[in-house]
């Protein structure tokens, strides 16, 4: 069934296993180290349809103190699944996401015991005050944020649709910076439901994580210079076709 239908076989073996969660969740026997688990089966559906997939890291998660802030760019909803097991091995994490996710069946309560810090997207201005807010209580708990500077999905690395907001919020903490870059186009975006598009097994998954830029090394540059190394990466993935 994988390899003759790859889309049915992916969110059918998805839907198990985020039930599975959510049944363990509910009983309060889902903790920690079983969303870090999860993850990482959703890595393993991935594989077995022999798609495949690299994880760069050289380490480098290992060599920071946390928390961070991660940033990364966002291309399909494959990487906010995947971040559970990449990322969360390391340290704890959250996400800043758009207030209707939260009402997803099932999928919405597991999003909720990441303690997501929650946006309308109506007003840039009042959503950064309610993420400094809610991140202050995160900051001291060590938990890592995920921050997807495009804000919607894309297949392109475009400047202009990248904002700073990550890079603004490592400064006021005083932390330090993990750009990370994705391909994640295996999983494309739906046309009727965005977070369910069709499935390519053809196209590999990439993720690279690079070092970690230290607080005092953040300057009116840096926003710059990830989206340069986001752009590099990117023509690269796209050349080893």
């Amino acid at each position: 069934m994988s390899k003759i239908f790859p889309t049915i076989y992916f969110y059918c073996s998805l839907f198990i296993l985020i039930f599975k969660a959510y049944l363990k969740l509910i009983f309060k026997k889902f903790f920690w180290q079983d969303f870090v688990k999860y993850s990482g089966k959703v890595l393993e559906i991935i594989k077995n349809l022999k798609t495949k997939v690299v994880i760069e890291e050289n380490n480098n998660l290992s060599k920071i103190s946390y928390p961070v802030i991660f940033i990364s760019n966002h291309m399909s909803s494959l990487e906010t699944l995947l971040f559970g097991y990449v990322l969360a091995r390391h340290t704890r994490i959250t996400f800043i996401v758009k207030k209707s996710l939260l009402y997803y069946p099932i999928f919405g309560r597991i999003l909720k015991f990441l303690n997501p810090i929650v946006l309308s997207r109506t007003n840039p201005r009042k959503d950064f005050k309610i993420v400094l807010k809610k991140y202050r209580t995160l900051y001291k708990d060590k938990v890592s944020l995920v921050v997807f500077p495009q804000a919607t999905r894309s297949l392109k690395i475009e400047e202009n649709k990248f904002s700073s907001i990550g890079i603004k919020i490592a400064k006021i903490f005083n932390i330090g910076i993990v750009p990370i870059f994705v391909k994640t186009d295996f999983l494309s975006v739906g046309k009727i439901i965005r977070d369910i598009g069709s499935i390519n097994i053809k196209k590999d998954v990439y993720i690279k994580i690079f070092p970690c830029i230290l607080p005092e090394e953040i300057n009116r540059n840096t926003n710059t210079q990830i989206i340069e190394m986001f752009k590099k990466e990117f023509f690269k993935s796209y050349l080893k076709k």
